[in-house]
């Protein structure tokens, strides 16, 4: 197959060698893959980008003509496609070492490294009737190359765990039209949520795959980073009124080779079927053993509105862009899909979890909560199976409404439907935590990295679970490899801080807990608890001053204020402020427990009251009896 692939190309190539606009993109259109998959494959089996080997086989070729001395070096620069003679001399002087008129003097050409290529050699004319027809020798070396590079990759690769991992990449638009991005992106995230239902299968997510988008990276370092074994590439060619999408399925380790290359269309209201159907093929080249609930759940065959199913797809691309001017543009399309068609369920999830997750900050957090609430129920109602729906759901009992069962039954659900789902394990995390269940906390903290391996904030959660455990040294692992994929992030400066408290390294301690954002309450009450512990007691008592002046006319989170004055020891103050917190359900009030700046009020039977409200147990008492 490689074979023929480059024979394909180096023909393309010939055929086109006089063509001065003939470009990398034409090239790529050519061999049906996009510009990146053209420059990854090339890349794998010669050692070359696409434009490099154009310009080799530009340059051979005129080096052969004129080793002949058929015309002059204009004349032969303009036959193997170059638009200037000024520039060609240029390049075939920078890549031979020798000018092209010294080379129809000389007949010999030296390659830039200083090896000989040709001396006084004598070339056979091809009968081809174009003079500036590709030598059959060249090919040949080109396909020896092909084949000692095929063996070279084998014996260099290292073999991966044998778990069932994958990676899809974004797909290509191939449509001819900007305007169907959005349709591109919304068949990369089916795709990912169809193969993300088998539960023996692990599926990196959406969002870690985005960075690879037109990435030119060879697939074997992409699957290394992304600690897969297999990669999907596709494109979509048709978004109209019927679907047209190619899908290929590659093996990377040992060697890569190809396990399927698929060319899907059907009407676009059957762009469900496509989407499993394509999942059910990959599943079975994989040899992914499905489970008969799996096997129904790629059997959908339900037909969808093309329209609707587009405003869907649209309000989901806007959400995911997670500024406000999106939030409102992806909602508006989402509204737009449930006024053509009420029955869908699909739209009325999408609501659910973009207002359950991306709008707070954008609305008022009690109305967000409402829709949300209201446009779960509705999906669940309308698909039983559909897991963002249950995701939603999961998260507004687990931050809202403090129902414990009722999360901890639609998290479940969440993840029995799609047991890849990042979201649902992320925040089933931060569940179980609060019944000091550590073992299943940092259980699901560890899925959501795996599923989603550069999300800063998943891994530097996790880093803070370990914390919590008081596994310190795991916890400053975790929370250098969140720094590493994004410098600022919060909570991954926040655990080196914590960690650095507990070794009594107090300077490290204020330099990690001063990068954290100026603005918060959150952030400058665990500043102020640094300070503290570090022996800067009038450095927490100006930030308590300045949180106590603002409170004045601006809202101040209560949670926050009580924490504050607890290690302050305010502690009448810190009840008063816990209590008010309590009263409105204000984050995170739930997770005093988790505090150390909360230690100095536990022995309080008001902090038992406190945590009997919320039907939490006494983290104190829990591990007194354990």
């Amino acid at each position: 197959m490689d074979e023929q692939f480059i024979k394909k190309i180096l023909q393309c190539i010939e055929d086109n060698l006089d063509n001065e606009n003939f470009s990398v993109e034409d090239l790529a259109k050519n061999a049906g893959l996009s510009r990146s998959m053209l420059h990854r494959k090339l890349k794998k089996l010669l050692g070359k980008s696409a434009s490099d080997l154009i310009t080799k086989i530009r340059l051979t070729q005129a080096k052969e003509l004129l080793e002949q001395d058929v015309a002059t070096a204009s004349e032969i620069a303009y036959q193997v496609g170059f638009n200037s003679p000024s520039y060609f001399n240029k390049v075939f002087k920078k890549h031979y070492n020798i000018s092209p008129g010294e080379v129809r003097r000389k007949g010999a050409v030296v390659e830039l490294d200083g090896s000989i290529l040709a001396q006084e050699q004598e070339i056979e004319v091809s009968s081809h009737p174009k003079a500036h027809v590709f030598s059959r020798k060249n090919l040949v070396i080109l396909m020896l190359v092909v084949v000692a590079g095929i063996g070279v990759y084998a014996l260099l690769n290292k073999i991966v765990p044998t778990e069932k991992s994958i990676a899809v990449l974004p797909l290509h638009n191939l449509t001819g039209n900007t305007e169907n991005d959005y349709f591109v992106d919304g068949m990369h995230d089916a795709l990912i949520g169809e193969l993300g239902q088998m539960g023996s299968l692990r599926v990196i997510s959406r969002t870690s795959t985005l960075r690879y988008d037109n990435s030119e990276l060879l697939l074997k370092d992409i699957a290394r980073e992304l600690g897969v074994n297999t990669i999907v590439e596709g494109s979509v060619i048709g978004a109209g009124d019927s679907l047209r999408i190619l899908i290929q399925l590659i093996d990377v380790f040992p060697k890569e080779r190809h396990l399927l290359a698929n060319e899907y269309r059907d009407a676009m209201q059957n762009v469900i079927r496509v989407q499993s159907l394509a999942a059910k093929d990959i599943a079975n080249k994989i040899d992914i053993k499905l489970s008969k609930n799996e096997e129904q759940r790629l059997l959908k065959s339900r037909t969808v509105d093309p329209e609707t199913y587009k405003a869907y797809l649209r309000g989901m691309y806007y959400l995911n862009q997670g500024t406000h001017e999106a939030f409102k543009k992806g909602i508006d399309f989402l509204q737009e899909a449930i006024a053509r068609d009420p029955g869908d369920p699909y739209a009325y999830a999408g609501l659910a979890l973009g207002y359950s997750i991306m709008g707070h900050g954008q609305l008022n957090s009690q109305e967000a909560f409402l829709k949300a609430m209201s446009a779960a129920e509705k999906a669940i109602k309308l698909d039983p199976m559909n897991d963002e729906a249950y995701t939603a759901l999961s998260i507004l009992n687990l931050y809202s409404t403090w129902d414990w069962p009722k999360a901890k039954e639609a998290f479940e659900n969440a993840i029995a439907k799609n047991p890849n789902n990042e979201i649902a394990h992320a925040h089933f995390a931060w569940y179980h935590i609060l019944f000091d269940d550590m073992e299943k906390s940092i259980f699901h903290a560890k899925k959501a990295v795996m599923i989603e391996p550069f999300s800063a904030s998943y891994t530097a959660w996790l880093a803070l679970l370990y914390y919590h455990n008081k596994e310190y040294d795991k916890a400053e692992i975790w929370a250098k490899k969140a720094l590493a994929i994004k410098e600022d992030v919060p909570y991954g400066n926040l655990v080196m801080g914590l960690v650095s408290l507990q070794r009594k390294q107090y300077r490290q301690a204020i330099e990690f807990h001063e990068k954290l954002p100026e603005n918060g309450d959150n952030w400058k009450m665990l500043l102020g608890y640094a300070y503290v512990k570090a022996g800067q007691r009038e450095k927490a008592l100006q930030i308590w001053n300045e949180m106590e002046v603002r409170s004045k006319d601006h809202w101040v989170n209560p949670c926050h204020r009580g924490k504050m004055a607890a290690y302050l020891g305010y502690t009448n103050l810190a009840f008063e402020f816990l209590n008010e917190a309590y009263e409105n359900k204000t984050y995170p009030i739930t997770y005093i427990n988790l505090y150390s700046c909360t230690e100095t009020i536990r022995d309080d039977a008001r902090y038992d009251e406190l945590l009997q409200k919320m039907n939490l147990p006494n983290r104190r008492l829990l591990l007194t009896s354990n």
